[in-house]
């Protein structure tokens, strides 16, 4: 395995564009200490193991709280199954899961990052994953193949709780945004990373936020437990004045309408398609485009 190396804390440049810039360039990534507040974080993890909990995921008899994932259980999101979908779908249907990502201290880094209001993507992510079964484990890649639109898209990792070694997190291959845009299969393959590439991690603590350029190569770490599901979410952001790709105003992998999304929620609540007051710049799916080119 690639030798690792800790974060450095950018918490002293929050409010310094020249050196946010400066970090963000030569590292391709940010890393913020006790960004959130805790105890913000903690409640949402514990609605999404309470609906973990309803889809039968976790152990009997165990609190819901520890994250203990019942025997013989495996979900993700790769799997394609039918528990995964409706699992990932009542996630969604949380309201805090859409709010925390709009959070004042998480917008404040980004909007001296870039210099302009952000916008928010809405598309997030829930990432729940069990132990076992490395081979689904998130391989190197970029995120501006998926996410499309402007590169300087920025991606906020939230951990749902303390991350130790065992349960892994996320790795950043320091400095790589510097390479460009390359070829997904070769970085998933590991094919252009090098024995020499420096990874960066350290385990997490409640309320730390890593944040990283779509161009910087990242990757996920086993979860190495027993028994523990490790939770964390992402995000995307990018400046108002950025064109953004269709996709990235639709509910993460298509698995619901964003009707059924809110189907629960106030009727006149702030947050419901937000997106439609921005004047922006939206793009045609890149990927249905790809999808539908004739073949030459």
């Amino acid at each position: 395995m690639h030798a690792e190396s800790p974060f450095a804390d950018c918490t002293d440049l929050i409010d310094d564009r020249d050196r946010l810039l400066e970090h963000g360039r030569q590292n391709g990534y940010l890393f913020f200490s006790k960004l959130l507040p805790a105890e913000l974080v903690l409640e949402l993890r514990k609605q999404v193991l309470r609906v973990a909990d309803q889809h039968e995921l976790l152990e009997p008899d165990t609190h819901p709280d520890a994250a203990i994932r019942r025997r013989g259980v495996f979900i993700c999101e790769q799997d394609g199954s039918e528990t995964f979908r409706r699992f990932y779908i009542d996630i969604q249907k949380l309201r805090l899961f859409h709010a925390l990502p709009h959070h004042e201290r998480i917008l404040h880094v980004l909007e001296v990052l870039f210099g302009t209001p952000v916008f928010v993507h809405p598309r997030h992510i829930c990432h729940a994953i069990f132990p076992g079964e490395h081979q689904y484990t998130t391989p190197p890649h970029q995120d501006f193949h998926p996410v499309r639109g402007t590169q300087d898209t920025w991606t906020v990792w939230t951990p749902l709780g303390d991350c130790d070694a065992e349960l892994g997190g996320l790795a950043i291959a320091r400095g790589s945004n510097r390479r460009g845009f390359l070829k997904d299969n070769d970085v998933r393959s590991w094919k252009l990373l090098e024995d020499r590439t420096e990874w960066v991690w350290n385990p997490f603590k409640c309320g730390d936020v890593l944040m990283f350029h779509s161009l910087t190569i990242h990757r996920g770490r086993d979860n190495m437990t027993q028994d523990r599901i490790r939770l964390a979410t992402s995000a995307r952001y990018q400046s108002v004045n950025e064109p953004v790709d269709e996709d990235a105003l639709s509910v993460h992998l298509g698995c619901a309408k964003w009707e059924e999304v809110y189907s629960e929620w106030e009727t006149h609540d702030s947050l419901k398609y937000y997106w439609n007051s921005i004047d922006m710049n939206i793009q045609p799916s890149y990927h249905r485009r790809r999808r539908t080119k004739p073949a030459e």
